[in-house]
C-alpha cells in the first residue's frame, strides 16, 4: 500500500517531526496511545488475502476506506503459505500480527470456525433477504445455523456452446438458436446428430471427465455431504436409486463421446473450444477470459454462449457445485466492529469493477458485467450446491472423482456408490460398517430416450 508522503517544514525540530510522522506512518495496530496517536488516533486493522488476482481491488479499497473512515485504516497483506489456514491459526494464537479481516474458501469455514478462527454476522442489510446474496452464497458462509463471513466471490461450472455451430443445428431441426439451447443430455445427443460438423470439429461434446468439479453436477441433485450449509455430519446422502441411475447414464454418454481420461485435461479442453474443434464443453468462468484473450490475440475467432448445464432428461435432473471465497472476521480480533465495517464497505465498494479488476466473479446479485458471458455463470452459481465444510469429509471430493473415473470404464454405479458410502462413513464418524446394496433403479437407456424425442 502506498501511503502520501508528508513533508513539513520547520527550522528547530525538523528532525523530531520527522521521526513522530515516521512512526504514525508505520505503527501497526495504532490505538491512540503511541507517538504516532498525536497525528491519528485510527485503529489499524490487518487483512490476510492469499490470491494476488485480488491486489487492485483490494488496494483501491483500502484506499477509500482509510480515506473516508475517521475510526479505522486497512492493512492489506498478500500472504504466500501452502499452509494459509495454518498461519492465520498461528499468528491469532499468539496474538502476534494477527488478520483482524482474512479472504477464505467456503470449504475452509468450518476448520476455521472450530478453531475460534470466525465471528458470527449480524448484517440484516446484506443478508435480510435474497436480494443482495442468492441462498447458494448464504448457505456457503453458514455454519452452525449462523453466518460465519461475507461472501465475496464464487466458481461454478456452466455450459459453453458455440453459437455458430448451434445455429447450424437449429437450421437442420427448423428451430431458432434460443430455442436450440440444450436443456437434456438428450438434446445435446440429437443435436449432435443432427448437426454435419466441419472438417475442424473433433468433438461436439467435450469435457475434463477427470476432475470432479466438471463432473460433480451429472449426481449433484442427488447426493448431499452436510446439508445445505455443508456443516452436519449427521446429513449425509450418496447411496440412493436417483444417484445411481445418474451414474448410469453418465456410463453411457462414453457410448456418444468418447473422451480420454488420461489425456484430455482442462486446459487443453477449454483451448479447443476457443479454436472451434469442440461444439459443447462444461467449464469454470476462467474459461472467459481464456476464450477473451485467444480472441484478442488473433488466434481464434468464436462466437460463444453460456447457459445452465444440461439436465440428463427431463425427470433426472444436474445441479452443479460451487466454491465461494469469503470475508471473515477473525474471532481473536480486538476490533470486531472495525472489521466488520470494512467487509460491508467492501461489499458495497465498487462491485461493479470487481470482475474486471480481479477476473473474479462477485457472489452479489444485480452485477452488470462488461463480458455477457460471466452472467451465465452467476445463473449457474444460484442453484449450485455449496462445498461441503466438513473436515472429516476432506476427501470425500477425491473419493467421487475416484469413483466417476471407475464408472466411466466399465465399473457397476451401484457397488461404486456402496463402497464410496462405507469409506465416507468411516471417515466421518470413525465407524466401520457394512452398508447393505439396494436395487438397481429402473433401466433408463439414453439411446431409448432418442428414439422417443424424434
Amino acid at each position: 500500500m502506498n501511503f502520501r508522503k508528508r513533508i513539513v517544514s520547520a527550522l528547530g525540530a525538523a528532525a523530531l517531526i520527522a521521526a513522530l510522522i515516521s512512526l504514525s506512518i508505520t505503527h501497526t495496530g495504532d490505538t491512540g496511545s503511541a507517538p504516532g496517536s498525536l497525528f491519528s488516533r485510527r485503529t489499524t486493522l490487518e487483512l490476510w488475502y492469499s490470491d494476488t488476482a485480488l491486489n487492485d481491488y483490494l488496494t483501491d479499497a483500502a484506499v477509500a476506506f482509510n480515506e473516508s473512515n475517521s475510526d479505522y485504516r486497512v492493512d492489506l497483506h498478500a500472504v504466500e503459505d501452502p499452509d494459509y489456514l495454518d498461519a492465520i491459526n498461528t499468528a491469532s494464537v499468539k496474538n502476534k500480527d494477527l488478520p483482524d479481516i482474512y479472504i477464505i474458501s467456503n470449504d475452509a469455514l468450518g476448520r476455521a470456525a472450530q478453531a475460534g478462527l470466525t465471528s458470527v454476522i449480524d448484517d440484516k442489510k446484506h443478508f435480510g433477504n435474497d436480494d443482495i446474496f442468492p441462498k447458494a452464497a448464504k448457505n456457503a458462509v453458514t455454519y452452525d445455523g449462523q453466518y460465519v463471513a461475507y461472501p465475496l466471490y464464487f466458481e461454478s461450472a456452466a455450459f459453453l456452446y458455440n453459437k455458430d455451430y448451434l445455429q447450424s443445428m437449429a437450421d437442420n431441426l427448423n428451430e431458432s438458436l434460443d430455442d436450440a439451447i440444450p436443456s437434456t443430455m438428450v438434446d445435446v445427443i440429437n443435436l449432435s446428430n443432427a448437426f454435419d460438423a466441419p472438417e475442424n470439429v473433433t468433438d461436439v461434446f467435450k469435457w475434463d471427465v477427470g476432475d470432479i468439479f466438471y463432473n460433480y453436477y451429472f449426481i449433484g441433485n442427488y447426493i448431499n455431504v452436510g446439508g445445505d450449509a455443508g456443516d452436519d455430519p449427521n446429513n449425509i446422502l450418496i447411496y440412493n436409486q436417483n444417484a445411481i441411475q445418474c451414474l448410469k447414464v453418465y456410463q453411457q454418454l462414453k457410448d456418444y463421446f468418447a473422451i480420454d481420461t488420461d489425456t484430455d485435461d482442462y486446459s487443453d479442453v477449454i483451448n479447443d473450444f476457443a479454436d472451434g474443434k469442440i461444439a459443447f464443453t462444461v467449464a469454470t468462468s476462467d474459461a472467459v477470459k481464456t476464450i477473451r484473450d485467444k480472441v484478442a490475440s488473433g488466434d481464434c475467432k468464436i462466437s460463444y454462449g453460456v447457459s445452465k448445464l444440461p439436465d440428463f432428461t427431463d425427470d433426472l435432473l444436474t445441479k452443479t457445485m460451487s466454491e465461494t471465497h469469503c470475508l471473515v472476521v477473525n474471532g481473536y480480533s480486538e476490533h470486531q466492529d472495525g472489521a466488520n465495517q470494512f467487509c460491508q464497505f467492501l461489499l458495497d465498494q465498487n462491485m461493479q469493477d470487481f470482475y474486471d479488476m480481479t477476473g473474479k466473479v462477485s457472489a452479489q446479485a444485480g452485477i452488470h458485467y462488461s463480458d455477457e458471458h460471466v452472467n451465465g455463470f452467476y445463473e449457474s452459481y444460484i442453484n449450485s450446491v455449496p462445498m461441503t465444510k466438513l473436515r472429516a469429509a476432506s476427501n470425500f471430493w477425491m473419493l467421487l472423482e475416484n469413483a466417476f473415473s471407475l464408472v466411466w470404464e466399465g465399473d457397476d454405479p451401484n457397488e461404486t456408490l456402496r463402497k464410496l458410502t462405507e469409506q465416507m462413513v468411516l471417515e466421518i464418524s470413525g465407524t466401520d460398517i457394512k452398508v447393505n446394496k439396494i436395487d438397481d433403479p429402473p433401466a433408463l437407456n439414453i439411446a431409448s430416450e432418442l428414439s422417443e424425442s424424434d
